[in-house]
This record gives structure tokens, C-alpha cells and sequence, in this order.
């Protein structure tokens, strides 16, 4: 379901989050990065649409803009709890907790932009150039939506 605003007002929760794998980085000492992306579907409640649904779903959750544009700014979303931080993308009962290192942190910390990529298609990396191809196809096919935070002050 869509609000008249654009933003989901249904959103998927845990079990559909427990699927989605992270990665972070920092890139030229300037921003932090989050990927997220979900693995192929599982089980009879799964399917390829409803996984690209779902990440559809968290993108317009979050504001996230389309690849082939400069990344929208986009309202706070991630939150450090107890020195660990969270993806919050609006469901109650999901946040996604963020696997960083310590420059990571620093940045976000410090107050530095985070960059965050949602890849609306499908995988299991099974290697790093796995992975590389993937977000590459990804973009090459339009399934990438992106946009630009902060971390949420304590």
C-alpha cells in the first residue's frame, strides 16, 4: 500500500528483513557506505517479484532516488544503539544492524555523509567479484536506488 505522500504505509518485517545481507565500506576517506541486498527467495512465501517488491518497498520507504540521478538527501534513518548502528527503514518491529569497522564509524560519527544502495534484485555472493558483478548488472539495469544521510545523533 502507498500513501498519497509516495512512502509505503505496509512494509516487510522480520522475517522478510532476515534476508537482507549488508555490506559497508568507506569510500576515498569521505563516506560511509551501506549496500544492502536480499538473498533469492525461499520457501513457498518467497518469490524473485516479492523479494524486488519488498526492497522496492524499503527504498521508497526511505526516500531513496534512482541510480542514473545525483543521490537525494534523505531523512535520518540510521541510529547507533549501545555503539552498534541501525538501519531503520520503518517497521516497528525490523532494523537491520549495520556490520562496521572502525573508520566506518568514525566518519558516520564525526557527522559524514552515509550512502545508502539498496540493489532491488537478487543474490547470494559467493565470492567478492560476485558481488561487484551483481551491484554492475544491477545498475546496467536500472534495479538500484540510493540516496544520502546522517547518523541519527544519540
Amino acid at each position: 500500500m502507498i500513501e498519497t505522500s509516495g512512502r509505503p504505509t505496509t512494509l516487510p518485517g522480520p522475517t522478510f528483513a532476515a534476508g537482507i545481507q549488508l555490506s559497508t565500506a568507506v569510500h576515498r576517506g569521505v563516506v560511509a557506505q551501506v549496500l544492502a541486498f536480499h538473498v533469492p527467495a525461499s520457501g513457498r512465501d518467497q518469490s524473485a517479484a516479492s523479494v524486488t517488491g519488498g526492497m522496492q518497498t524499503i527504498a521508497a520507504s526511505l526516500g531513496l532516488g534512482a541510480h542514473d540521478a545525483p543521490p537525494p538527501t534523505i531523512d535520518r534513518c540510521i541510529e547507533s544503539r549501545r555503539g552498534t548502528p541501525f538501519l531503520d527503514y520503518g517497521h516497528p518491529d525490523a532494523r537491520l544492524a549495520l556490520p562496521v569497522g572502525a573508520e566506518w564509524r568514525a566518519l558516520a560519527e564525526a557527522g559524514g555523509p552515509i550512502r545508502i544502495m539498496i540493489l532491488t534484485d537478487t543474490l547470494w555472493p559467493s565470492t567478492p567479484g560476485a558481488l561487484a558483478e551483481h551491484v554492475q548488472a544491477c545498475y546496467d539495469r536500472g534495479a538500484v536506488r540510493w540516496g544520502t544521510t546522517f547518523l541519527e545523533p544519540q
